[in-house]
């Protein structure tokens, strides 16, 4: 009889710590060590209460198990929330933490630069993007703008960052940018959930590069983009980002 309740007793604690740790990840996402702590003042709670039980004691085994289930409960947490927001989990640089974003992205829309490069052959420079929205499709390189910091500053950022230009080319890249207006990107998901629309206000800002600047440039891959190329306009056309077509348009109506 013993037997039979202690394994009904095992599977009863199973359920109850996997269905209470399953509400703190909800209740507590984005905070990995506050879900962590919480965890395990549970599962120290649910081991205390054997020592009131008649012929129970909490065992080191029992300790350990709950620990070792709390440490891979703990990493899966962290790998999701790394997979769901690479780009938005700190807040270095002006960045909204990851919670305050969230909330941003749901009720306002995000004000962005972008850079319409082409080359002395006129071809487009477009990157195959690694992360969401617009994940996997040919865009021309850009970020959104940060709290507190000027568009020249930010499209200096941008251009030194997504471009792998020095500081010195990324300024002077800025100073004959030439705008192109404002134009509305809605998407269906976000950098940090599938489900979440988001609304960006893009300001793209055009310019011709030199071969020397272009030869200057030194594009990462891996992070934002998996590949880079240059496109002639009318092959543009046909495979970018609905969003960059009409930067195509703009920029054949400036060849013709």
């Amino acid at each position: 009889m013993r037997a039979w309740y202690s394994d009904v007793d095992k599977l009863a604690h199973g359920i109850v710590f996997a269905g209470v740790y399953t509400a703190l990840v909800w209740a507590l996402r984005w905070r990995p060590w506050a879900l962590a702590a919480f965890a395990l003042a549970l599962g120290g709670a649910v081991e205390m209460h054997q020592f009131f039980l008649p012929g129970f004691t909490a065992s080191l085994n029992d300790w350990l198990a709950d620990a070792v289930g709390i440490g891979i409960a703990l990493a899966a947490h962290l790998a999701w929330r790394r997979w769901r927001g690479p780009a938005c989990a700190g807040a270095p640089g002006g960045l909204l933490p990851l919670a305050q974003f969230q909330q941003a992205v749901a009720a306002l829309p995000l004000v962005s630069v972008d850079w319409v490069l082409t080359n002395p052959a006129g071809e487009l420079l477009v990157g195959q993007r690694l992360n969401a929205p617009a994940r996997c499709t040919w865009f021309t390189p850009g970020g959104r703008i940060h709290k507190g910091e000027p568009l020249a500053a930010a499209l200096r950022r941008v251009a030194s960052q997504e471009l792998g230009l020095a500081e010195e080319r990324a300024g002077a890249l800025v100073q004959r940018g030439e705008p192109m207006g404002a134009w509305d990107h809605f998407y269906p998901d976000a950098a940090f959930s599938p489900t979440m629309p988001t609304h960006y206000v893009n300001l793209p800002y055009a310019a011709r590069l030199s071969e020397a600047e272009v030869n200057a440039l030194g594009l990462p891959v891996g992070e934002q983009h998996e590949h880079w190329q240059w496109l002639p306009l009318a092959q543009a056309a046909q495979q970018v980002h609905a969003h960059v077509q009409p930067y195509v348009v703009w920029l054949q109506a400036r060849q013709a």
